[in-house]
C-alpha cells in the first residue's frame, strides 16, 4: 500500500545537527505517492487482523499478519507465527532455485513467547513415565502431520518417510480417513506447537569437569562418569534456584546503587514501593516453586546461608578469589515466601554492612565464578548488577585503544572477550544450564563486548543503564527484574531442529552456545529470546510433489521453573515450490528482515564495519535483481519494480544500516555491542519495532482512540505516521517507541493546551528533561498517551522503557530521536528515498550488465 505524500504545508526541517549522506549523482524522479510506506503496510494489516484470528491451517493461501501486529493465533497443526517465522511458505525444492531467488531462507523461533490470553495455552502431552513417540530414522517427535498405516499399528514420519511401529500402549484403530479414533483427545496430533512431559532418561546431563575449570568443586561432586564411553551422569531435574549477584565494591556504593539494588530486588519479589505503583509491573505472580540466593562480591566473594526459622542470615568469606569453591550449599537457596523475614532483613543490611567499604576492587569475573559454581549441579539462573567492569582476580579488563581498532583487520576484537577466561566462563556455565543475566551501571567505559559474551553465550539478557540517577530511574530497574522473574523460563536447554529430507539447518545465527554442529546448548531461554537459522539444501534438494508439505520441527528439550523436564516441539509444513514467482508471492519479508539483521551482526566478528555495510547493501540488491530476472524479466533495467513481498526492502535495509551496532560515524563499543546483544536476542516482533519504531500523532488523537474496543476488548490504536521529520509539525507532539526507549517530541509551537492535559502547565520551558514519566493527570489526552504507553510495555511483558522528552531545538534528547526517524538522511547513511534510488541504480547496472554479457 502506497501512502499519499504529506499534505502542502506539513513537515519541518531536519535539525542541523543531523549527520547523513546524499546521493552521489542524478536521482531518479520518483513520485513521492508511489513509494511504499512501512507505516500504511502496518495500519492495513492491524486493520485487517483487528477482529478477527489467523487460523494456521484454515488461512494458509492468506499472507500471514505482519509480526507485530495485535493478532489472535488458532493452532490448527502448524506451529503458529508467534513460536516459529518462515522466511517463506513456499519453500523453494534445489538449491539453484534458493539461490536464483537470493532471499533469505531459514526460521526464526521463540518457543516460549508469550501468548494473549484468548489463545489457547500450549498443551501438554503425557505417557505414562514413557518416551514420547519418535522416529526411530531421524528422531523426529510425532506431530499432527505424521500418516497411519496397518490398521493403525504403525506410522509414517512426515520427515524422513520412515515407517514405526506403534507401541501397544498407545495403539488406536483408524477410521476410513486414516485417521486415529482418539484423534480429539491427543494433543500431539492436533497442534502444532506441544510440550511432551520427558521420562527421566531425558534429564540433563551433569558436565565433565575441564581441565582448568573456573571454580574447585566440592568433594563429594565427582562425576560417576568414568571414562567418555560411559554413559554420563544425569541429573534429577529441580525447581529454578535464581541467585542474585550484587557488586558492593565502594564504586556502587559512592554513586548510591548498592541500596537502589537491594530495594530493587525487594520489590521485585514482594511488591509494596510507591515506584511500582501505574508501572503493570506485577501482572503475574512471581513462580511458588521458584527458590532464590544471595551472594555479593567486592575484592572478596560473600555467600549467604538463610532459613525460614532464623531472620538472621549468616555469611560466610571467600577472601581467594583465584580459588573460588562455594563454601555453603544446604541453606543458599530458599523459598523467597517462606523466608520472606530473612530476605527483606538481608537485603535491609546490605548497604549498611558495606557502606564503609574504601576499595574499589571489583572481581565481576570471581563472582560469577562463584554463582557458577552454586549452580553446577543443578543449573538455574543468575541475575548480576555491577557499577564498573572488573578489576580485581580473574578476567581483569582494561580499557580498549578503540580509535586504533576501528577499521583494521583487529576490530572485531571490540567484540570480543578481551580474556579467554571470559569465554570459557561463558561455556562452562551453557553446558551447565545456568543462564546469566547482567546489569551494568557504568560510569564510563563497560566493556560490553568482554562482560557481555556470558548473556550472549547462555541465553541470559543484557541491560545497560550508562545514565542511570537512582531517583529517576528506578522503576526502569525493578520492572527489569520484574520481568526477568516472572515470565517464563526454561533451563538445562537443548535445541535441535529436523527437517524434511533435501533440507537442513545450516547454521544458527546466534552466539549462543553449540557444541556440535545441530544442536544448542543453552542455559536458560526465556519468553522474550528468539534463536534464528539458516536452511540449506542437501544432496537433489527436497521433494518438488506439490501434495506434499515441506516439514521442519524445532524441538527444545528443557526443565521448567516447577523442575520437570520436557520437549517442546514446534512443527511447520510449508509447501514445495519449483517456481520463483511463489517463493516470493509466501515470502515472510520480516522474517527475512530478521535473519538479514541478525546475520549481519555476527558476520561482526569476521568483518570490518565498512566492508559489513557494503556486502549488507549488495545482498539487498541481489534479493531484488532475483526477483527481476525471475518474475519480471521482460520489463525495462530501468524501471523500478519492487516484489510486492519485498516492496518495504529499501526502507528496512536502510534501518538496519542505521542500528547502532552497524552505522557509520563514532559510536562507542560498548553501544555496539550492546545494540549487538538486542538484535540477536530479540524476536521478530520486537527487531522490527526497534528497527522501524512506531510513531502517533498525539496532538491528532481521535476520541474513540486508545480506549477498549467494545467489540473485542483490545485497546484502538491510532495509525502510525512514518519515521520522517516531513511528516511532522512544529506544532505537534509526538510519541515514538522501538521497545527499548519511549520518546515524547513537542514541537517549539506546540499547543499550551497539549500541554496542560499532560503534564499540568502550559509552559514548554517548565518541562524538564528530567521527567521520567507521565503525571498521572485526569485530562483525556493524558489518559490517551499513558494507556498507549502501557499498552506498549505490556507488550513487552510489564518490561517499562526509558520515558525521554524531546522538545524541539532544546534538548539534547532530540539528536537520538532524530537518529530513530529512519526515513530521513542521518546515522551517517542515506534517506530512504536516496536509498531506494542508490539500489535502483545499483539493479539497473546489474540488469544492464546481464543483458550485455548474454548478447
Amino acid at each position: 500500500m502506497a501512502t499519499s505524500r504529506p499534505p502542502a504545508g506539513q513537515g519541518i526541517s531536519q535539525p542541523p545537527h543531523s549527520a547523513g549522506r546524499r546521493f552521489k549523482g542524478l536521482r531518479s524522479v520518483l513520485d513521492p505517492s508511489q513509494i511504499p510506506s512501512p507505516a500504511s503496510h502496518v495500519w492495513s494489516d492491524q486493520r485487517r487482523w483487528h477482529d478477527r484470528p489467523y487460523n494456521t491451517t484454515r488461512d494458509v493461501e492468506i499472507e500471514i499478519p505482519l509480526a507485530g501486529t495485535d493478532c489472535i493465533y488458532e493452532d490448527q497443526g502448524n506451529s503458529t507465527p508467534r513460536f516459529l517465522r518462515m522466511s517463506t511458505y513456499a519453500m523453494p525444492c534445489t538449491y539453484d532455485l534458493a539461490e536464483t531467488c537470493n532471499i533469505p531462507l531459514g526460521f526464526v523461533l521463540q518457543p516460549f513467547a508469550d501468548q494473549p490470553q484468548e489463545e489457547q495455552p500450549v498443551p501438554l502431552a503425557t505417557f505414562n513415565d514413557q518416551p514420547p513417540p519418535r522416529c526411530d530414522h531421524c528422531g523426529g517427535y510425532i506431530n499432527p502431520w505424521v500418516a497411519w498405516a496397518a490398521s493403525g499399528q504403525s506410522w509414517v514420519c512426515n520427515l524422513c518417510e520412515t515407517s514405526n511401529p506403534v507401541a501397544a500402549d498407545y495403539f488406536s484403530p483408524i477410521d476410513f480417513n486414516g485417521r486415529r479414533m482418539d484423534h480429539h483427545t491427543r494433543p500431539e496430533l492436533n497442534f502444532g506447537t506441544v510440550d511432551f512431559a520427558a521420562p527421566s532418561k531425558y534429564n540433563a546431563p551433569q558436565p565433565l569437569p575441564r581441565l582448568l575449570p573456573s571454580f574447585i568443586p566440592p568433594p563429594d561432586s565427582t562425576s560417576r562418569r568414568k571414562s567418555l564411553s560411559s554413559p554420563p551422569e544425569l541429573r534429577d531435574p529441580t525447581p529454578l534456584r535464581t541467585l542474585f549477584v550484587i557488586d558492593v565494591s565502594s564504586t556502587s556504593v559512592h554513586r548510591g546503587l548498592l541500596p537502589v539494588f537491594c530495594e530493587s530486588i525487594r520489590v521485585a519479589l514482594y511488591g509494596g514501593s510507591p515506584n511500582e505503583i501505574g508501572t503493570g509491573l506485577f501482572n503475574a505472580e512471581l513462580n511458588p516453586a521458584m527458590k532464590v540466593g544471595f551472594m555479593t562480591f567486592n575484592e572478596s566473594l560473600q555467600f549467604f546461608e538463610l532459613s525460614p526459622d532464623q531472620t538472621q542470615p549468616g555469611m560466610l568469606v571467600v577472601a581467594d578469589v583465584d580459588e573460588v569453591f562455594v563454601p555453603t550449599r544446604d541453606r543458599m537457596f530458599v523459598d523467597p515466601q517462606e523466608c520472606r523475614e530473612a530476605i527483606e532483613t538481608l537485603l535491609d543490611a546490605i548497604p549498611r554492612m558495606f557502606a564503609h567499604v574504601v576499595s574499589p576492587s571489583s572481581a565481576l569475573c570471581a563472582g560469577l565464578q562463584g554463582s557458577l559454581a552454586s549452580l553446577s549441579r543443578t543449573g538455574g539462573q543468575v541475575l548480576t548488577f555491577t557499577a564498573s567492569p572488573p578489576n580485581f582476580g580473574p578476567g581483569i579488563l582494561t580499557p580498549r585503544t578503540e580509535g586504533e581498532l576501528y577499521g583494521t583487520p583487529q576490530e572485531h576484537k571490540l567484540w570480543e572477550p578481551q580474556e579467554v577466561v571470559w569465554k570459557d566462563l561463558a561455556e562452562e556455565c551453557a553446558e551447565s544450564g545456568v543462564g546469566v543475566n547482567l546489569w551494568v551501571f557504568p560510569d564510563r567505559w563497560a566493556d560490553i563486548g568482554s562482560i557481555g559474551s556470558i548473556c550472549n553465550t547462555t541465553g541470559g539478557d543484557l541491560h545497560f543503564h550508562p545514565k542511570f540517577q537512582p531517583n529517576r530511574d528506578i522503576h526502569i530497574l525493578q520492572s527489569e527484574i520484574a520481568r526477568t522473574l516472572r515470565r517464563t523460563t526454561a533451563y538445562n536447554c537443548s535445541v535441535r531442529t529436523r527437517c524434511s529430507n533435501g533440507l537442513h539447518v545450516s547454521s544458527y545465527i546466534s552466539l549462543l552456545h553449540q557444541p556440535t554442529a545441530d544442536t544448542l546448548t543453552v542455559g536458560t531461554i526465556s519468553a522474550d529470546l528468539a534463536i534464528a537459522a539458516k536452511l540449506e539444501h542437501v544432496g537433489s534438494g527436497i521433494n518438488d510433489d506439490q501434495r506434499k508439505n515441506v516439514y521442519i520441527q524445532a524441538a527444545v528439550l528443557y526443565t521448567t521453573v516447577e523442575g520437570e523436564r520436557r520437549v517442546r516441539v514446534c512443527n511447520v509444513g510449508v509447501r514445495p515450490s519449483t517456481m520463483a514467482g511463489n517463493v516470493f508471492r509466501w515470502a515472510d519479508q520480516d522474517t527475512g528482515v530478521c535473519l538479514l539483521t541478525k546475520e549481519a551482526v555476527v558476520t561482526m566478528s569476521r568483518k570490518i564495519l565498512p566492508e559489513l555495510r557494503e556486502d549488507l547493501t549488495q545482498r539487498f540488491v541481489d534479493l531484488l535483481v532475483g526477483y527481476r530476472k525471475n518474475c519480471a524479466a521482460s520489463t525495462a533495467p530501468s524501471q523500478l519494480i519492487l516484489p510486492e513481498s519485498y516492496k518495504l526492502l529499501p526502507v528496512f535495509g536502510g534501518a538496519i544500516l542505521k542500528t547502532q551496532a552497524l552505522k557509520g560515524g563514532p559510536v562507542s563499543s560498548d553501544t555496539r555491542a550492546i545494540s549487538r546483544h538486542r538484535i540477536l536476542s530479540s524476536g521478530v516482533a520486537s527487531l522490527m519495532a526497534y528497527l522501524y519504531p512506531r510513531t502517533v500523532a498525539v496532538h491528532d488523537l481521535r476520541s474513540s482512540i486508545a480506549f477498549p474496543d467494545p467489540r473485542t476488548g483490545r485497546l484502538s490504536l491510532p495509525a502510525p505516521m512514518p519515521n520522517s521529520y516531513l511528516w511532522m509539525e512544529p506544532d505537534g507532539a509526538y510519541l515514538m517507541d522501538n521497545g527499548f526507549v519511549t520518546y515524547l517530541w513537542l514541537g517549539g509551537s506546540v499547543s499550551p493546551q497539549i500541554l496542560l492535559d499532560l503534564f499540568g502547565t502550559d509552559d514548554l520551558a517548565a518541562i524538564g528533561p528530567g521527567i521520567s514519566r507521565l503525571p498521572v493527570l485526569e485530562t483525556q489526552l493524558s489518559i490517551q498517551v499513558r494507556n498507549l504507553i502501557t499498552h506498549e510495555e505490556t507488550r513487552r511483558g510489564g518490561r517499562v522503557a526509558p520515558f525521554l522528552i524531546a522538545r524541539q531545538n532544546m534538548d539534547g534528547t532530540e539528536l537520538e530521536f532524530g537518529n530513530m526517524l529512519v526515513e530521513d538522511e542521518n546515522n551517517d547513511m542515506m534517506s530512504y528515498v536516496d536509498f531506494l534510488c542508490h539500489l535502483h541504480r545499483q539493479i539497473s547496472d546489474k540488469l544492464t550488465a546481464a543483458q550485455q554479457t548474454w548478447w
